[in-house]
């Protein structure tokens, strides 16, 4: 009889970094292609004949990794922002931090479970549309995958599953120079460009380190007198800027320090509206003490 596997049927979940502990709380998931990398060592010389030989293979280094697409609800996002930004809460308050912990992560494919560890968020992407659910787009990066014979069976955490509602893209509401401003969509990319080539002399990386943070905030809006005071042509030291969705009694708001762009293309392409696309990079406000970003949010059903 074929075994077939239904993506429909697939787990995945997430819990704090351990030797052997498994998972501990289960997200829904959109699509998932975290998995173990291998690559194959062969000699390959100069025989006196054309065809290579394969005798010689042997396992290489191997890496782990992929992405994860999430649409956070408020509890979710309180056990995943510390492992975004690097510090723990703080009275619903998620700071930067220069240090990232780790996770370990288990994958139900139906016909097997993969167990991951000493994964850290490489990049974060938070992205809503007109018309749809806020999406957290999670790429991980570890060090190292369980043996096949030791992956064993998934978790029993469908409790930790969030009854919650995800965030809404008409739910937000955006604030750049001061000004309130109408936007179409909104992705929000937290990059902590991880170093992934550390083996030295291990099959496996032996540790992850942490480099320069890169957050970015692109969207488009219709060209109006709004626009054009506040988006596109600003001083080269910057504006603020936050954007805040409401979810009933949860919100989540994310409020950069500076947000530095050059002058925004006003490109003419038909006889509809205009919508000027604005790519802004956010940095540290070191005069007025504002972090790069800072992150809120609540969840009314902690305790």
């Amino acid at each position: 009889m074929v075994t077939t596997v239904s993506g429909f049927q697939t787990q995945f979940g997430l819990g704090v970094q351990h030797a052997s502990n498994l998972a501990t709380r289960q997200f829904e998931h959109f699509g998932c292609n975290l998995d173990k990398q291998e690559s194959i060592i062969v000699a390959d010389g100069m025989l006196g004949k054309r065809s290579p030989l394969g005798d010689s293979a042997q396992f290489g280094t191997y890496t782990v990794g992929g992405t994860v697409t999430l649409q956070p609800r408020p509890d979710d996002l309180t056990f995943l922002l510390p492992y975004i930004l690097g510090a723990a809460e703080d009275d619903d308050t998620f700071a930067l931090s220069d240090s990232l912990p780790e996770l370990v992560a288990c994958v139900d494919r139906e016909i097997n479970v993969q167990t991951y560890r000493g994964l850290k968020v490489n990049q974060a992407t938070f992205r809503s549309a007109t018309g749809g659910t806020l999406e957290l787009e999670l790429d991980l990066q570890g060090k190292s995958a369980d043996a096949d014979a030791d992956s064993g069976t998934f978790p029993d955490i469908a409790s930790t599953l969030s009854a919650k509602l995800p965030f809404i893209h008409h739910q937000g509401s955006i604030t750049v120079d001061g000004a309130a401003i109408a936007i179409d969509n909104s992705v929000i990319t937290i990059n902590n460009a991880l170093e992934l080539t550390q083996f030295n002399n291990s099959q496996t990386r032996t540790v992850i380190p942490e480099g320069p943070r890169v957050v970015t905030w692109a969207f488009d809006t219709e060209l109006g007198d709004d626009a054009l005071a506040h988006l596109i042509a600003n001083a080269a030291r910057g504006v603020t800027g936050s954007i805040s969705y409401a979810n009933g009694v949860d919100t989540l708001t994310l409020t950069f320090g500076l947000l530095q762009k050059p002058r925004t293309p006003i490109p003419i392409q038909g006889k509809g509206v205009i919508r000027p696309s604005h790519q802004f990079t956010a940095y540290e406000d070191l005069a007025n003490s504002a972090p790069q970003l800072v992150v809120t949010c609540t969840d009314e059903t902690e305790e």
